[in-house]
């Protein structure tokens, strides 16, 4: 049985006489390099989002208080080549007040011998200002090999394990490729109900999101 291999390298036969000698056969190497996609995230401008100032007169006993939402941007660069790309977020794990896929924590409060949530932030993409008008979320843990059904307007950005990518259009089935996109996002606070305030109480939230390509 014959057998046909496929090599990396190209080899060229040259005649030669039998009396010559040098070698009979000439090896010419081929080499190369596939890159993968190469994108970044990034924050537009500066990364910490300023709250607006509490007062503890400004709660009602016993409710929440819901602060303005304020904005921000990520800022997508897959440095010149069209990449698909999915996002995934992940809290900072110190706990909220009210659980929710995309609660993030705000800290906690230790004053009073406590130690309690100082409730939490709601993340959203807002898709108004997108080139990509349209939000795909994971059906699949993360994988980014299913997803469900493109959505728009404001889009919770869960930290439930799923990934978030973007479309054009509303009958897409799987993300765009892209070289570059701002995701605008809105920050929603809202704190925990008649907190204990002996001196000022820091509220501290994080959301760590990563690209995956």
């Amino acid at each position: 049985m014959r057998h046909i291999a496929l090599f990396t390298g190209v080899s060229l036969a040259l005649l030669a006489p039998l009396a010559a000698t040098a070698a009979d056969t000439a090896e010419l190497k081929v080499s190369g390099t596939i890159t993968p996609a190469s994108c970044s995230v990034s924050i537009v401008g500066q990364s910490e989002v300023q709250l607006d100032p509490v007062k503890l007169a400004d709660f009602t006993p016993g409710e929440d208080l819901h602060l303005e939402a304020k904005d921000a941007s990520l800022a997508i660069d897959c440095q010149g080549a069209a990449a698909r790309f999915r996002l995934k977020a992940v809290d900072s794990g110190e706990g909220v007040s009210t659980e929710g896929a995309n609660h993030y924590s705000l800290g906690r409060n230790v004053q009073g011998g406590g130690n309690t949530a100082n409730g939490y932030f709601k993340l959203s993409i807002d898709t108004a200002a997108m080139t990509s008008k349209y939000v795909l979320k994971s059906t699949d843990s993360g994988v980014g090999q299913a997803w469900a059904a493109p959505v728009t307007g404001e889009v919770a950005f869960d930290h439930d394990g799923e990934a978030f990518a973007f479309a054009s259009v509303p009958e897409a089935s799987e993300p765009e490729s892209l070289m570059n996109l701002t995701v605008p996002l809105k920050i929603a606070a809202v704190l925990a109900k008649d907190p204990v305030v002996n001196e000022d109480v820091a509220l501290s939230g994080r959301a760590t999101i990563e690209i995956f390509y």
